[in-house]
């Protein structure tokens, strides 16, 4: 019985199959220099076998392509045996193809998003512990959210984290005269310390009769640390101790705290949102079932939401967004011109945020502004962030003189505030980031797509055209390896049969001794197709790209005739 020959699909399937394995084993091999976060290593390691694998394609179809023809018994040429054999090297060349147009950006941009956010992660930490050991800890809170933003779980993290909290706990107690002479621990020890002591006070002060003291230091004790059941016994005790006294201490406490609830409302009332969601969230922590501070407090964070924005969502579409730095300039003849810079920009559903944010405006309005956060809805730029559940802690703008302003005020002496309605839309912003970013991460889609907004956004067109010429020449290119592959077959069929086992064996070697060519043959595309982006206007790029790859694909086939020993039939 005759051995069975291997056929295209055969051989291209094993060489895929031992790609993706050779691929992944190099990126686990090397995923410790990569510096790649734990979180992110079994899904950087498939991305990069998957890409060694788009890599490597043209090669294995090349193989492939060969071994299938020189594995052929058609004794009517090149073409005869092209026309039976090469319909399935075709098929398969048009879904490497498509994996290569649809799928490999998508594979590129996450790769380098795991490597950029891992970077992130690494220096923001180190920025945040440097931070510590100078006792800034603003600064290291500020680094520390960034890090939260990529892996909260991460144990360097958690540790350093604890570290700046209990750092801050101490300050503020240092700062109200508390004795700590202890050294910074972790934060739930250093509260249960300073809620203990609150405790034994509390404690001392009832014993002496020091009713109001005692449910004072109680409900200090039970702020701090509120794990200790008998704290909350003790709290309520001394409660019950201050109504059996008679009314006027109950009477005083409601007072205050009516007091306190009125100077919320009229601060609401003055539009001071802020200052009202801070006192509102204050009285929470005293009475949660207060319907009125509820109505109010969540009356005072939609008021603030329109001159603000909190930390939170920030945090939440950096974790869950791609993010690079950015910058675009946009402008209408004659009226206006707006240059936007941020250290890093994350695209939402609702808005576009930017850290450490440069906004140059010029025109009847000039404005230079910087702000450590910003928000864009709409044409609406939010230029203050707040703490939700310390809104004492504020992040806000500096106003200052630019190439374009005379003052950091207008003639009013007013700031322009905290939202400012700018010339500028949030779908501008959102167009820029995604065409910010490497040109392999962007999708054919928009590269064939974006340029007229890439051209009205300030962006460097050349090398998005230059990106664009190496998709579009991927099948044509494919295409030709095959023919080739083909005609080779045809012209170094061996005279003695050779073992199908020994087919597959050195298929893996060929693949590797065709890579080495085929990546100067891809360096002479990628000129050809950066001078095709510098020399051709943009509007006949694509036409005169494509008949370029037609006439390579037209003569590659006879090319691959010459070789397999035939002028053409």
């Amino acid at each position: 019985m005759p051995e069975k020959k291997p056929g295209f699909m055969m051989v291209a399937s094993a060489l895929f199959a031992l790609a993706f394995i050779a691929g992944f084993f190099i990126a686990l091999v090397s995923i410790g220099k990569s510096g790649v976060l734990f979180k992110f290593a079994l899904s950087w390691e498939t991305t990069k076998a998957l890409l060694y694998v788009a890599a490597w394609a043209p090669a294995i179809l090349l193989v492939a392509s060969a071994l299938a023809m020189e594995s052929s018994e058609a004794r009517d040429g090149f073409s005869g045996a092209a026309y039976r054999i090469m319909l399935p090297a075709f098929t398969l060349a048009a879904i490497v193809s498509i994996f290569y147009l649809l799928v490999v950006p998508g594979l590129e941009e996450r790769k380098n998003r795991y490597e950029s956010q891992s970077q992130l992660f690494a220096s923001s930490l180190r920025l945040a512990a440097e931070a510590l050991q100078d006792n800034r800890l603003d600064d290291a809170e500020k680094f520390l959210l960034d890090c939260a933003a990529i892996d909260i779980r991460d144990e360097s993290y958690v540790a350093l984290n604890d570290r700046v909290k209990s750092a801050g706990i101490k300050a503020s107690a240092l700062e109200n005269a508390l004795p700590q002479t202890q050294t910074p621990a972790p934060m739930d020890e250093v509260a249960w310390k300073t809620g203990n002591r609150f405790y034994l006070e509390a404690l001392e002060a009832r014993t002496e009769g020091r009713t109001f003291d005692a449910h004072y230091l109680a409900k200090r004790s039970a702020a701090v640390y509120s794990k200790r059941p008998e704290v909350q016994r003790l709290v309520e005790e001394t409660w019950r101790d201050l109504q059996r006294t008679g009314p006027t201490a109950e009477t005083d406490a409601a007072a205050a705290y009516y007091t306190r609830k009125l100077e919320g409302y009229e601060r609401f009332q003055e539009q001071d949102f802020l200052q009202a969601y801070r006192i509102f969230i204050e009285l929470e922590s005293i009475n949660a079932d207060d319907e009125d501070v509820a109505v109010y407090l969540a009356r005072s964070a939609e008021g603030l939401s329109s001159i603000a924005f909190f930390i939170e969502e920030d945090i939440k579409a950096f974790s869950s967004s791609d993010e690079r730095a950015i910058t675009f300039t946009i402008s209408e003849s004659g009226a206006w011109a707006a240059t936007i810079t941020a250290e890093r920009a994350a695209n939402s559903q609702e808005a576009v945020y930017f850290r450490g944010l440069t906004l140059d405006l010029s025109g009847a309005s000039p404005l230079h502004v910087k702000a450590p956060y910003a928000r864009l809805h709409g044409t609406t730029l939010i230029l203050r962030a707040v703490d939700r559940f310390n809104p004492d802690t504020v992040w806000e703008p500096e106003y200052e003189p630019g190439p374009h302003v005379q003052s950091r005020t207008d003639t009013a002496g007013i700031d322009p505030g905290f939202a400012i309605v700018v010339p500028f839309s949030q779908e501008d912003a959102a167009s820029a980031l995604r065409l910010s970013g490497t040109p392999e991460d962007i999708p054919i889609a928009l590269l064939a797509t974006g340029m007229d907004d890439a051209r009205r956004l300030g962006i460097e067109t050349r090398p998005l055209l230059a990106e664009l010429s190496k998709r579009a020449g991927y099948p044509f290119a494919v295409l030709m390896l095959v023919l080739i592959g083909a005609g080779m077959g045809v012209r170094f069929k061996p005279m003695e049969p050779v073992s199908v086992a020994m087919k597959y064996l050195t298929a893996p070697l060929l693949v590797a001794l065709a890579l080495p060519p085929l990546r100067v043959a891809a360096t002479v595309a990628d000129i050809a197709g950066k001078a095709f982006a510098t020399w051709i206007p943009s509007g006949i790029f694509l036409p005169a790209w494509f008949g370029f790859l037609g006439l390579c694909v037209f003569s590659s086939l006879f090319i691959a005739a010459r070789i397999a020993g035939h002028s053409g039939e």
